[in-house]
């Protein structure tokens, strides 16, 4: 039997031989040729991958030295001992019971060839147990210690002390095994016992199938879901699959050379000649996933160690779901699954054949067997019936970039990113943690068509969400008795625009609500633009009360008009109805046709930032503040006061072009109930600003789940409260004009009339018609600061003089009844005549380039720069600030 070990790229070659002449190839992709006239190897440059061949030709003397080839292996004996318990007594340790079994090992045995005999010999599964080693040393005449075999270096010691120490006596090493997740197996505890001997053996080991995974899936043997199976591939939730590449080790591993294959016949006989690489001592791993060697001896007769790492190196649990007589529910279930594994394993493959009915893979390096054979065996179903998972890859060749890491593949792993439409992320944040958690380099543009793919698979196409409306509508009315939707569309059935309000929310606002409904709209982010009309009022509480939605193509005179005869057709007629807008001149000639007898009022932040822009204003600039506190004023006096502090001409004549009873507290000609801005709906906006990126039909579904939230969290709000009117608001409000009230003095003038004396305009109070010369009590409907002194005078309860709107009572009944919401798609009942109606997407001309996210500051709004308070700087708060501030003396 010729044995040959290869110990450096170009040393010579020697054999054991007196007439042998060897022409030995590595896989080092550079060849070498032994030369006898030289003596030693030649090398002969780049070349494609040949494996090793030795022809008997010459007479070569037979030589050993230290570093080169071996001819000989000397071996030792082991008795090994199992399924026996450990005994203590009188501080001695000893082992009972259990059985015996004999093995031969190589003196330079490695700590992953033994464990891998042990585990042979025990009859166990390598994927589900792992193996600890022990053996006992006398300390003492009494006293013993256990001493733990965890790697080469604790093997050799073993070797040395059973064969040089202790030559007279046998010292037995107990082994002892655990399953994967750390529960105990009983009956699994073993003693090995060394016997030492000297005679030279060489060990032949039959070929068999390697298990690479150490992990056993749930789904089992047969059963294979994709899309369960790509709920593992989470980015975040991986790190259970995928064990830590960074755990510590005694030493690194220095790189080996690959595995020796010889390219012959597969037929012919296996050959005697044995090619063992030399490897270098593995690093050192915890018990949960301990590093062995598994010897496989290939058809060709050449004996070969695959590494695997229970639990260690991740490619091998993701191969895990690779298994002869697995059903996948079509070839690209299949497909992924394998792409995976390649990805997970650092190495490529190759199709070779795929058909309708067979589906054949191998890896991209000629010499690697690693191959895969599926078959279809059902309607769509394909099962794996071969499988060889061997790779011998050379790992000089990996790159960073993989071709099976296809946008479509990195889609399905980052797609539960999207479940939530306020989770932001970005292509860059896709090529960070594919590269994080599988290793490999991906484009920005397949990490960008792989989060739209996500995107789209979650939450379906911008076109299919058209034409689901009108069955969606269906659902919502069936779902939420009284709600109105309407869905306007062209002669070419394109849509146009779209008007949804929930029952309860319309009920709600005319039992509960204040008359005054502020309006405005925002742009839509998504594939087909448009603008989302939104109508709000203010519940008891100063909390957001949303009316009606919309959605249309622009802000025209035709949509916001459609819009707002919708509305008309939701709320009805309402005495005393203030409509809050910006300067929009299509809203103003909406409301003169469809509310004729409501009041318009302006948002003075809107008209101020036009005045600062037209006028070119400072940021404090007094003109400013003079209009601020001019549009606030109750009293007409004040009002007057303050407004001719305005000293520029131009500005005076443009408020006043704009209507001063549209801005002005003071003349309006209704109730405003303080609400002298639409930030309410600005505020609606800011919410829906992730969910104006989805397509028409997935954002009425989030402001739907959005009202039912609301309605929910603030009944049981409502419930919780003990005071007569709304905590945040109404209640509030009294108790700060309380202290101001204490101090004032009360001059009766009536039964119904009092003076109130504040030390400035005073106030005349009338009880009967809730009225005071402030203006306050008329306006807001909540007694003013003279209206509550009078009622200290009069021992009168002040919240009986409170609108209703404020109270309680009103704000749980605005928030009695429930939202519901849509079920799924595959429950809805439609009926025929609505299954037959098609919506088209919008007519809309899409601009080149990316679309805008962020809010287009309105015109003359502040653009205020942010600066740290506690370092100075720019471009942050002191609550975020990260600057290293020096100590002060």
């Amino acid at each position: 039997v010729l044995t040959v070990y290869k110990t450096s790229r170009y040393d010579p070659l020697y054999t054991n031989s007196r007439s042998a002449m060897s022409t030995f190839t590595d896989r080092y992709r550079c060849p070498q040729t032994w030369d006898p006239s030289l003596g030693a190897a030649k090398p002969e440059g780049t070349a494609s991958i040949v494996d090793l061949q030795i022809e008997l030709t010459a007479a070569i003397p037979q030589r050993r030295e230290s570093g080169d080839f071996r001819c000989q292996m000397d071996t030792v004996g082991i008795l090994v001992c199992y399924n026996g318990n450990w005994v203590k007594k009188d501080n001695i340790e000893s082992y009972e019971g259990g059985e015996a079994k004999g093995i031969i090992v190589s003196r330079n045995v490695t700590f992953s060839e033994l464990v891998e005999r042990i585990y042979k010999i025990m009859d166990a599964e390598p994927t589900k147990y792992s193996v600890t080693l022990k053996y006992s040393v006398p300390v003492s005449a009494s006293v013993s210690k256990q001493i733990r075999v965890e790697d080469n270096d604790d093997v050799q010691y073993f070797l040395k002390y059973n064969t040089d120490v202790m030559a007279s006596k046998v010292t037995p090493l107990v082994a002892s095994l655990k399953n994967i997740e750390g529960h105990g197996i009983e009956g699994c505890n073993g003693i090995v016992s060394v016997e030492s001997s000297n005679a030279p053996a060489t060990f032949v080991v039959e070929r068999r199938n390697v298990a690479i995974s150490h992990n056993e899936t749930e789904n089992g043997g047969n059963g294979f879901n994709w899309s369960d199976w790509v709920e593992e591939v989470h980015f975040e939730s991986g790190e259970n699959i995928v064990a830590d590449f960074n755990q510590p080790s005694n030493e690194e591993e220095p790189y080996s050379a690959p595995i020796l294959h010889p390219h012959e016949d597969s037929s012919a006989e296996p050959s005697t000649v044995q090619c063992r690489q030399v490897q270098s001592e593995p690093p050192r791993q915890s018990s949960s996933s301990e590093m062995h060697t598994i010897r496989v001896d290939s058809k060709h007769g050449e004996s070969v160690e695959y590494i695997g790492y229970g639990g260690g190196l991740s490619c091998i649990n993701w191969e895990a779901n690779l298994k002869v007589g697995r059903v996948y529910p079509n070839k690209i279930a299949l497909l992924k699954t394998i792409s995976l594994a390649a990805i997970r394993g650092h190495f490529r493959f190759r199709t070779v054949q795929s058909g309708k009915r067979r589906f054949c893979v191998r890896c991209w390096q000629v010499p690697c067997p690693w191959k895969l054979r599926a078959y279809k065996v059902g309607l769509h179903e394909f099962k794996v019936v071969k499988y060889d998972p061997l790779h011998e890859c050379d790992l000089r060749f990996v790159s960073s970039h993989h071709p099976q890491a296809t946008a479509e593949l990195v889609s399905d792993c980052v797609k539960w990113r999207f479940q939530d439409s306020r989770s932001i992320y970005t292509a860059a944040d896709i090529k960070t943690d594919v590269k994080k958690k599988f290793g490999v380099s991906i484009s920005y543009s397949t990490a960008w068509r792989s989060r739209e793919l996500a995107f789209k698979t979650m939450r379906g196409s911008a076109e299919e969400s058209y034409s689901l409306l009108p069955s969606y509508c269906y659902e919502l009315e069936r779902t939420n008795p009284g709600t109105l939707t309407y869905i306007e569309t062209d002669a070419a059935d394109h849509f146009l625009y779209f008007f949804m309000s929930i029952g309860a929310c319309i009920r709600g606002f005319k039992s509960s609500m204040r008359p005054v409904i502020a309006v405005d709209a925002t742009h839509l982010k998504c594939k087909y633009k448009g603008v989302l009309f939104v109508a709000t009022a203010f519940d008891g509480n100063r909390n957001i009360y949303p009316v009606a939605f919309g959605i249309g193509d622009l802000e025209t005179d035709a949509a916001w008009e459609w819009f707002l005869r919708k509305l008309h057709c939701a709320i009805g007629d309402c005495s005393n109805l203030v409509v809050i807008s910006d300067r929009n001149v299509s809203i103003q000639h909406g409301l003169r046709r469809v509310f004729p007898g409501a009041s318009h009022g302006i948002c003075f932040y809107h008209l101020k930032g036009n005045m600062k822009a037209s006028f070119h204003l400072k940021q404090r600039d007094p003109i400013l503040g003079y209009f601020i506190r001019a549009a606030k004023s109750y009293r007409l006096a004040e009002f007057n006061r303050h407004f001719s502090m305005i000293n520029n001409e131009r500005v005076r004549n443009y408020l006043l072009r704009a209507g001063v009873q549209k801005w002005s507290r003071a003349h309006c000609d209704g109730r405003r109930y303080n609400v002298m801005t639409t930030n309410i709906v600005e505020s609606i906006n800011s919410v829906l600003r992730f969910a104006r990126m989805l397509p028409v039909l997935h954002l009425i579904d989030e402001i739907t789940n959005l009202l039912l939230t609301w309605f929910s969290q603030r009944r049981d709000l409502a419930m919780k409260c003990h005071s007569t009117l709304c905590p945040d608001l109404g209640e509030q409000k009294l108790r700060k004009r309380l202290d101001a009230a204490s101090r004032m003095n009360v001059v009766k003038i009536n039964d119904v009339e009092y003076n109130v004396l504040d030390g400035d305009l005073n106030g005349l109070v009338h009880l009967a018609n809730r009225s005071c010369t402030c203006r306050k009590f008329d306006l807001e409907q909540l007694p003013c600061k003279h209206a509550i002194a009078v009622c200290r005078h009069l021992n009168l309860n002040p919240y009986s003089f409170a609108s209703s709107y404020y109270t309680r009572a009103t704000w749980a009944a605005a928030y009695a009844e429930s939202i519901y919401p849509v079920p799924p798609k595959g429950t809805w009942v439609i009926p025929e005549h609505l299954n037959n109606v098609k919506i088209l997407p919008p007519v809309c001309k899409v601009m080149p380039g990316r679309r805008k996210m962020q809010r287009v500051p309105s015109k003359g709004e502040d653009s205020r720069q942010k600066k740290c308070s506690r370092c100075g700087v720019k471009g942050h708060y002191r609550n975020t600030c990260k600057q290293s501030v020096p100590l002060k003396n």
